[in-house]
């Protein structure tokens, strides 16, 4: 069959119709009747050539399959003739046949009679390969693009499989990929503090040694660092060297966490901030973003802004716990700013956590009170059906605050547009206790002190988180005198601030720091009576034999003691918050871990004494908290799989820093 094209055709018709015409003219003046007869035949000549245009491409269609069904891949005189490797193979994908630039480049110099096209296509099956136009491989080291052409031929299905050599083009496409700016922002934490004993001389001496570990790290993944000031620096850098980084998991981190001084460990450790983005520009904002993200959750650790999903990071480091800051000017400045929110406020709501506790609720009392105070009336939204603070909570309304404390109903026709929601305790949407009030909220602030999991997403008016804070009762009480100068708290007031900060620090075992201390000494000028506050964390017999049966339930594993709860109890979350502190306790226990099933999830209850960053275990779990106290909660999982997937975690968790 020859098929000449489409514009060959068209153009022998056009001519022909055109000469038809002109004899047609010519015969009227001779022969008017034969000129009839002409013009008839003319216009049966333009009907076929519009046929010829309509039906061209179905024509065309029609001839490559009738080309295809005449191939036999015994025929191999014109595929072998073709420049690039081909194939032909059976319906089963076995090889029938091949040229021999396809043995040569593709099959390495040898095929066999049971060759399959799996075996080059990187396991990409024959199916697989006719439903897609064309398919990328790897064989050879080297890029192909892989067509095919399917027929039949004496009965028996065959394909024809074409390999275009793109490798340049990859290599163009990867170089450009593995060249793309990174920015990597670095802090040295707590090198203007560290040891009050070390001579500013020494200090300089000991930040020209980590400048120097510095200098040698980044030279040694080819890339140049400059310093910004005393204790900031900036690389920049491509993608490659970022993931030689990473896969030594910043290996600079760890030298300058173990950095001694004349014999002296400096206690100075690493922040950074890594990110990319469509421009230098770009890049450098989000890095930015990334080092706010790892400063925000205690620092020592490298936060890498995800590509694949907006506002996701990748955490690298995080072993030892939040430093204090050892000044109270953001207390100052968070402290007036919010003042003046509360003066402009026709009401103001408070609001923790789900299932609220000691510390939640005692920086919400607070709040409240300082902005009665200010003769702006101030409530505490809560559910107190299922508040862990219920002693608390009870106490109040004993002494006369019983008004303070409304239902999450109530707060939402409280809120209008010129209300102030107050977070505390929680900086996390879902972790709200009535997660629709701050939807319908128009002016929120947050306060916590939790190490941080979502980024501030700009839709508070002030957040104020500090990692290095014992609780949220502390900062409450760090910034009551600058909310209101002279402020004079009510002892049920103080004494609810400070059995948050007892609850969070275990009676001032735990993350307990000099600010902690000076909080509990204000509240205790205030009236606090510690004999009072220890009585709210008194539990009631059933309560205590319940907690021990948790207890004496636990298996060791790894270091680690964990607990599954198998009884049904009212009080199980206070339960499984104690148990988890007094497995502690046991020798030989770095952390413990209580699970227990609640509203068709397994909950999980994290402690430890700072060996074992219990955080990021329950990170991995979809959780947070701190490095000595955390949790998290697994939806649709049996006690038994919730069992597995942590112990996944804590050896996941081991394997990554068992340096």
């Amino acid at each position: 069959m020859r098929f000449k094209g489409f514009w060959y055709d068209s153009l022998l018709i056009s001519l022909a119709a055109v000469c038809a015409a002109a004899f047609t003219v010519v015969t009227f003046f001779i022969e008017p009747k034969l000129a009839l007869a002409e013009c008839i035949a003319v216009l049966a000549i333009v009907a076929l050539m519009c046929f010829r245009v309509l039906s061209a491409k179905s024509r065309y269609k029609k001839f490559l399959l009738q080309a295809a069904k005449s191939l036999d891949y015994t025929d191999t005189e014109v595929l072998a003739s073709l420049p690039f490797p081909v194939a032909v193979c059976d319906g089963d994908g076995y090889i029938k046949w091949a040229g021999e630039s396809f043995i040569r480049d593709i099959a390495g110099g040898e095929l066999t009679e049971t060759s399959h096209i799996d075996e080059f296509s990187n396991g990409v099956g024959l199916q697989a390969l006719l439903s897609e136009e064309k398919t990328g491989v790897f064989v050879g080291g080297r890029y192909y693009s892989v067509y095919t052409l399917s027929y039949e031929s004496g009965g028996e299905k065959c394909c024809i499989l074409y390999y275009l050599d793109y490798t340049e083009l990859k290599q163009t496409e990867l170089e450009y990929h593995m060249s793309r700016p990174y920015v990597i922002l670095i802090k040295t934490d707590n090198l203007g503090d560290s040891r009050t004993d070390f001579r500013d001389s020494e200090r300089a001496e000991m930040r020209s040694s980590i400048e120097a570990m510095l200098d040698e790290w980044s030279d040694s993944y080819g890339s140049t660092i400059n310093r910004i000031n005393d204790d900031r620096y900036m690389i920049v850098t491509e993608r490659r060297n970022v993931e030689r980084m990473t896969q030594d998991r910043f290996s600079v981190h760890d030298s300058v966490r173990n950095f001694e001084y004349k014999g002296r460990r400096a206690n100075v450790t690493l922040s950074m901030g890594v990110a990319t983005g469509e421009d230098i520009i770009t890049a450098d904002k989000l890095a930015r973003k990334a080092l706010r993200m790892a400063l925000s959750r205690g620092g020592d650790q490298i936060a890498i802004y995800s590509e694949k999903e907006k506002n996701s990071y990748v955490y690298i480091g995080g072993k030892e716990e939040a430093q204090e800051r050892p000044n109270r000017v953001s207390s100052r400045i968070i402290g007036s700013s919010l003042a003046e929110l509360i003066r402009g406020s026709e009401n103001v709501v408070i609001v923790g956590h789900s299932y609220t506790d000691f510390d939640a609720v005692g920086a919400a009392v607070g709040l409240a009170y300082a902005a009665r105070s200010m003769d702006v009336p101030a409530y505490v939204a809560t559910d107190t059906k299922k508040t862990l603070a219920e002693p608390l909570i009870e106490k109040l309304g004993s002494e006369g605050f019983s008004d303070l404390f409304i239902g999450g109903d109530r707060a939402a026709e409280l809120l209008g547009k010129k209300s102030l929601l107050i977070v505390v305790d929680t900086h996390i949407r879902s972790f709200i206790e009535f997660p629709e009030l701050y939807n319908q909220a128009k002016r929120r602030v947050i306060i916590d002190h939790h190490r941080l999991t979502e980024p501030d997403d700009g839709s508070a008016e002030i957040f104020h988180h500090d990692p290095g804070a014992s609780s949220a009762s502390e900062m409450v009480a760090d910034m009551l005198e600058y909310i209101v100068p002279d402020i004079n708290i009510p002892r049920p007031v103080a004494e609810a601030l400070l059995a948050g900060i007892m609850l969070d620090t275990k009676c001032f075992v735990i993350r307990a720091g000099v600010r902690t201390f000076e909080a509990a000494a204000y509240l205790k000028g205030k009236g606090a009576d510690l004999v009072s506050v220890k009585r709210l964390f008194s539990n009631s017999m059933d309560v205590s034999r319940l907690r021990n049966r948790a207890v004496s339930s636990a298996e060791s594993f790894d270091g680690c003691a964990i607990s599954a709860i198998d009884f049904d109890s009212p009080d199980v979350r206070v339960i499984a918050a104690q148990a988890a502190d007094e497995l502690l306790n046991v020798s030989g226990v770095k952390a413990s871990f209580v699970m227990f099933k609640s509203d068709g999830a397994v909950n999980i209850s994290a402690r430890s004494f700072g060996d074992i960053n219990v955080q990021l275990i329950m990170e991995a779990l979809g959780g947070g908290g701190h490095q000595t106290m955390a949790a998290c909660r697994l939806k649709d999982f049996e006690m038994q799989d919730a069992r597995s997937a942590l112990r996944a975690a804590i050896e996941d968790y081991k394997a990554k820093n068992s340096k």
